[in-house]
Order: C-alpha cells, then structure tokens, then sequence
C-alpha cells in the first residue's frame, strides 16, 4: 500500500500537477490588491466595475473552457490558462501610472485575461490529475495527492503574502538594502511593482510546469475533428447537463458545497471590517491573511481523514457545525481574541473544496470530468453573486430602518453588527434546503451513508 501511495505522488503529472497550482495561485501582490489598483490610479467605482468584468469573464467561460478540455484535452487548456496568466501579469507589472484611458484600458484587458485564465484551469488540471492516477489503477490516493496540492499551495501562498505585503512599502526594502551595504533606493512605483515581478515570475514557472504535464490516453473520449471541435464541446455540455441532473448525488454535492462556501465568501468580503470593528491594526492583516493560507495546511490534513472516515452526510454536519460555530462567534465581535473565530469560517474553503474534488471525481466519467467540474466552478460565482446581493439588500433594509439621529460611524457599525446576526440563521436555512432536497431527488441514498 505504502509504495503504491508513493507510485502515485510521484507520478511526473501529480508532481507537476502540484508545482502548477502552487504557482499559479500564490501570488504575492493578493495582500494589496486593492491598494495597488487605486495607487495605479484608478478610482473606487472603476475598481468596482472591473472586479464584476472579472466576475463576469469566468462565469461566461467557466462551462465552455470545461467543455472544451473534455475535448481538446485538459493538457491544452492549462497551458492556455498559464500563457493568460503571464499575459495578465504582465499587463500589470509594465502599464504606465496614471495614463488615464490607458489605464483602464490595460486594467480591463488584465481583468479579462485573468477571468479567462481561471476558467481554463478551473477543473482542466484536477481532471488530467485524477485521470493519471485512475489510469494506473491508483484513483484511491487521489485524497492524498490533493492533500499535497493544498498544502504546498497554502504554505506558498501565506509566504508570498507576508513577502508582497513587505515589498509593497519601499521603506523595508530600503532599509533592507541598507544593511546590506547596497547602495540603492527604490522609488515608490518601482517597490509597488516587486510583488507583480515576482508574481509574473510565478507565471512562467506555471507554464513550465503545465508543458511538462502529459495528456493520459481516454479511449472513452472520441477525438473530433478540427472543424467539429466547437460544436461537439458544446454537445458534450449539453451531455454532461444531462449526466448531472441524472446523478442526483453529484448534483446535491455541487449545491450543498455551494451553500456552505457562499457563506464564507461572503463574510471573507466583509473580513477586514470586522477586523477594524475588533481593534486589529490594520498592519496586522497581511499577516492575519497569510495565517489563514497557511492553516490550509491542516485543513487538508484533516479533509483526508474526513473523506476516509466519515460519510457524505456526516462530513456535511461536521462542515455546518464548523461554520455555523464561527459565524456565532464574530458575531459577539470580542476585542482583539473575535480573531479567533475566523479560521473556522475560511476552512470552509480548503474543506468545502477538497470534500467536492473528491466525491464528483470518483463518480464522474472521464468523458465528462472536466465539464462537470466546470459546473462546480460555475454554480460557486454564481452563488456568490446572489449572496452578495442578499447581503447588500439587507444592510439597505437595516440602514433604512435606522435612527436619523446616530453619527454615520455609530450607525455603520449598528448595521454591521445586525448583518452579522443574519449569517447563522441564514445558514441553517440553506442547510436544512440542501437536505430537503437531497432526500427528495437522490435515489440512491445510500450512496450518502458510505465512508470513502
């Protein structure tokens, strides 16, 4: 057992499988990312808009891009998606400040390109991964080569977040050079820039990592000919619907999945204000990110052993438990130690997600994995667009039914504070919706009370 596990982590696909996500999502300018667009010269409502053009640009591709790696090869499109990302860093890491149009020309193109680049990869590389090993007859360890993708991922992106964050500020590098005897200053817009050099750097190694990766052969997938490839990606779409809608078990997996993470996007967005509302220094949350990336590291851990010991049902009570019990404890927004809630609420990411590769991969076909998976990513954006709105058309409600008289500072926290009172009872009620319909449509409800 113990040397096909490692047959198996040593595949050329997983090792390369592993490096790809590493340096495609560690990214060391994710820290100041807001910061950045505004000092590039950008103002908060064009901010706003590119964010949604980002938003956008994946769920108008997420399903096509999966279609498309079910037949042009999952291979193709990851070296698409690393080429995209080296474009996108690029754009950033050369525009000109404050160019006006230009600028947000060249924002509105890296926003494009970094949509496209996501739902490209987004289920093309974790399908070439699972297919590798099921080809060798070594599906069962696809929990531990995942566990070795997350972990990796998480440890290099909390580096990179304490790295960008550092060299975002040009007094740290310089007094750094300075010890070092090295006689050199860098200007604000060249430190502002380390983070995007290095984070284009990254792209390269993800292209160099995706080019090494090798397409294992699916005699169950028909090869279609050049002229053919649209149309039949598009059918194969249609198919994978039809699959999914059919293999209800899948279908509830992608939805309850979708529930627990939409929570926890959408409380994520609002995270820095509940820091500022704690009294954590604003210094402190580079920081704080980079130790919520790297408690990803035993969230994976413990996401194998979910997946080995526990059944569906119970790892969707255990998920629920565990976000249902931070999201009652911000709530009491405790100075300083309300910190240690939050780590509950992230888990859902690496949980949620782990949980998800597994189940649909094991029940998925080859022919289809791709495009189901796509489906995932798809359903995940889209449920954050209608959380957000959700949340938006509260905070509209509750602040409408405020008292005039209180000082915009005292009713903003007010508003906040009676938001989050939402969160836990929100979540129950999409909890007890996901197990309703679980036990109205899966018919083989067995399925949900096996380990493994």
């Amino acid at each position: 057992m113990e040397d096909e596990r490692r047959r198996a982590l040593r595949h050329g696909n997983l090792k390369r499988f592993v490096a790809f996500r590493l340096f495609f999502n560690a990214r060391y300018y994710y820290p100041v990312f807001t910061l950045l667009f505004l000092d590039f010269g950008l103002s908060l409502e064009a901010f706003a808009i590119l964010n949604i053009v980002w938003a956008l640009t994946i769920v108008v591709a997420e399903v096509p891009s999966g279609a498309l790696a079910d037949v042009l090869g999952r291979r193709n499109l990851v070296v698409i998606g690393a080429v995209l990302m080296i474009v996108e860093m690029a754009v950033l890491a050369f525009m000109p400040m404050d160019a006006g149009l230009w600028t947000v020309a060249l924002f509105t193109l890296n926003r494009i390109c970094s949509g496209l680049a996501e739902a490209m990869v987004s289920g093309a590389d974790e399908a070439l991964a699972y297919d590798t090993l099921k080809k060798e007859g070594l599906e069962t360890y696809w929990p531990d080569a995942l566990e070795r993708a997350v972990r990796w991922t998480s440890a290099a992106m909390g580096i990179s977040m304490l790295i960008g964050a550092a060299l975002y500020d040009p007094a740290l590098p310089n007094r750094v050079l300075g010890w070092l005897g090295v006689p050199l200053e860098l200007s604000r817009e060249t430190a502002m820039r380390l983070p995007l050099f290095l984070s284009l750097l990254h792209a390269f190694a993800a292209l160099y990592a995706a080019w090494g990766m090798r397409e294992p052969a699916r005699e169950d997938v028909p090869r279609a000919p050049a002229t053919r490839v649209v149309g039949t990606a598009f059918r194969n779409v249609g198919r994978a619907a039809l699959w999914t809608f059919d293999h209800r078990f899948v279908l509830i997996v992608i939805i309850g999945g979708v529930a627990l993470d939409s929570v926890a996007r959408q409380y994520v967005i609002i995270h820095a204000e509940y820091l500022r509302l704690i009294d954590i220094p604003v210094a402190a949350f580079g920081i704080i990110a980079a130790c919520m990336n790297l408690l990803g590291i035993f969230f994976a851990a413990a996401a194998k052993q979910m997946v080995r010991r526990f059944t569906p049902f119970q790892n969707l009570f255990i998920l629920s438990t565990i976000l249902l019990f931070g999201l009652i404890g911000v709530r009491f927004a405790i100075p300083v130690w309300g910190v240690l809630f939050t780590p509950f609420i992230f888990a859902m990411f690496t949980l949620v997600a782990f949980l998800q590769s597994h189940y649909i991969n094991r029940e998925v076909p080859s022919a289809q994995r791709a495009t189901v998976l796509s489906f995932k990513g798809l359903a995940l954006n889209l449920a954050l667009a209608v959380a957000s709105l959700f949340y938006t058309l509260l905070v509209a409600t509750l602040r409408a039914a405020q008292d005039p008289a209180l000082d915009e500072e005292t009713a903003h926290t007010e508003v906040f504070m009676k938001a989050l009172d939402w969160f836990p009872g929100y979540t129950v009620a999409l909890v007890a919706a996901v197990l309703l319909l679980g036990r109205l449509c899966i018919r083989r409800l067995h399925v949900c009370f096996q380990r493994g």
